[in-house]
């Protein structure tokens, strides 16, 4: 068999005996890629199952299209709105990706495993060292089985039980901004909420909490932390070391490994509890197990559980010390359960009976601007929209920003306004907030994210409690950037909050 290939090889001609330079054969290069890419794009353009949609040329003929606004000026979700303006309310964003714009048509494309298989595009996050992990698991089966295992976790119950650690984290951060209070001092509150945020994810994730509140002024290092560890080392080689990737090791895997393997000689090793030793306990199979598996997935949740949920407690701060008539009335309606404290936190089913906290709350998720669209995909059959037939394994977006920001069913959609959450609301406010997605592959952390925006807003509004004033303005706090979660401006100050 190798001499035969051989002979064969020695029997081509080489490029000089034919009388080709080396130039010529660099030409031909060019002009096959040019004629290959020009065949590419017109197939797209007029022979693509997508073809009929409507759309800009050059969105269905490059992907680029979109990467360019993601790089020039990171605000394709606006790009997206205009598109919908001129070409209706389902567009192709891109040679294989379609977009619609109709509230009416959530549920349909979001359900639930039991209606329906939905895949996934793992974007960008699986590049972020979240490959593996639970929320970018692209095929439907995968997920379920990894998400499984899970979820009882993350229920409403689960957490309830385990909410006094958010109680200890609440009270620590408490403790530290006393010392300022009465003294002019500026706090960067954005920095204080990464802190407890984090430091609850470590818990949770790992059962370990890597105190980080516990740090001086707040260090903003924690957030550094969500690095993965080649980047840190590249940039600074000490802030590598930082403890939240004690959390991140395999080591610490193997630790609760070791720990499980430990539990039916010694109690106290049974009752740590977090979604690893919850993932180490199941039924999995083994390689669902891998230390270096679990290690991106704790990345993904260590990430997920801090910069979201500190992103939003910091643009309800900001709106509620922006207008002092929402500040007073919330002081004035969090005094009945709030009376406990210092003695008691309160808990948070008695702190979500209060509509008004309610209502900041989800101003803040609905203005806090979650600006991808997380395509779906149904492998299995074509999905209906009005007139039109998507062809199965087509990836389908919605974004949450436009169902949020939509003047229709929110007015004034860019004003802070808690009193559009609070007694006979139109049907369609409750209907467009999806701030945590829906379907099969909804958030998994939703109640723990409750739960500590929560109980965190009741202290730090309470009665009584801290006079706070801003040392900052809206444009440092408003995402407008596309950074898959909203961020604002490049020079934004952050929360800067004054305690006098």
């Amino acid at each position: 068999m190798a001499q035969n290939v051989s002979r064969q090889l020695q029997a081509l001609p080489s490029i000089f005996e034919t009388g080709c330079s080396i130039g010529d054969v660099a030409a031909g290069l060019v002009a096959l890629m040019f004629v290959y890419r020009a065949s590419v794009v017109v197939y797209r353009l007029f022979f693509s199952p997508l073809a009929k949609f409507p759309g800009p040329i050059l969105a269905a003929a490059t992907s680029w299209y979109e990467a360019f606004f993601d790089l020039w000026s990171q605000n394709f979700p606006d790009v997206l709105s205009d598109l919908h303006d001129v070409y209706g309310p389902i567009v192709r964003v891109s040679p294989t990706e379609l977009s619609i714009r109709d509230a009416e048509y959530y549920n349909d494309l979001y359900v639930l495993g039991g209606k329906r298989r939905t895949n996934l595009i793992a974007g960008n996050r699986a590049g972020l060292g979240m490959s593996d992990a639970i929320a970018t698991t692209v095929p439907h089966e995968l997920h379920q089985l990894r998400r499984k295992a899970v979820e009882n976790f993350f229920s409403k119950q689960s957490v309830t039980r385990l909410e006094s650690r958010i109680h200890h984290e609440a009270r620590s951060l408490d403790e530290k901004l006393l010392r300022y209070a009465g003294t002019g001092t500026i706090v960067r509150l954005d920095h204080a909420f990464s802190c407890v945020t984090g430091d609850l994810a470590g818990q949770f994730a790992c059962g370990e909490n890597p105190e980080l509140l516990e740090g001086s002024e707040f260090n903003p290092e924690c957030i550094a932390a969500m690095l993965p560890v080649a980047v840190l080392k590249a940039i600074n080689p000490h802030v590598a070391g930082f403890r939240m990737f004690h959390l991140l090791s395999e080591g610490r895997i193997e630790k609760i490994k070791d720990e499980i393997s430990k539990e039916k000689d010694h109690d106290e090793f049974h009752e740590k509890t977090s979604i690893f030793h919850h993932i180490l306990r199941s039924d999995l199979p083994e390689s669902e197990k891998d230390p270096a598996r679990l290690k991106r997935e704790a990345f993904a949740l260590l990430a997920a559980g801090t910069i979201t949920t500190a992103g939003t407690l910091t643009t309800i701060t900001y709106f509620i010390l922006a207008n002092p008539e929402i500040e007073k009335r919330l002081r004035v309606e969090l005094k009945r359960v709030t009376d406990c404290y210092p003695n008691q936190v309160p808990r948070w089913t008695d702190l979500e009976k209060i509509p008004y906290l309610t209502g900041c709350i989800k101003e803040g998720l609905r203005i806090a601007r979650f600006m991808r669209r997380n395509p779906r995909i149904s492998p299995d059959t074509d999905l209906k929209y009005k007139q039109w037939t998507i062809p199965k394994n087509t990836p389908v977006g919605m974004s949450i920003c436009h169902m949020h920001m939509d003047p229709e069913v929110y007015p004034e959609p860019y004003k802070f306004i808690p009193e559009r959450w609070i007694g006979d609301v139109d049907p369609r406010v409750n209907r467009n907030f999806v701030p945590f997605v829906k379907g099969s592959r909804n958030c998994l952390g939703l109640n723990l994210a409750w739960a500590e925006m929560y109980v965190v807003l009741g202290i730090l509004f309470r009665p009584g409690g801290f006079k706070m004033s801003l040392d900052c303005d809206e444009s440092d706090i408003v995402p407008i950037h596309d950074s898959d979660v909203g961020i604002p401006k490049a020079d934004s100050r952050g929360l800067r909050v004054r305690f006098d």
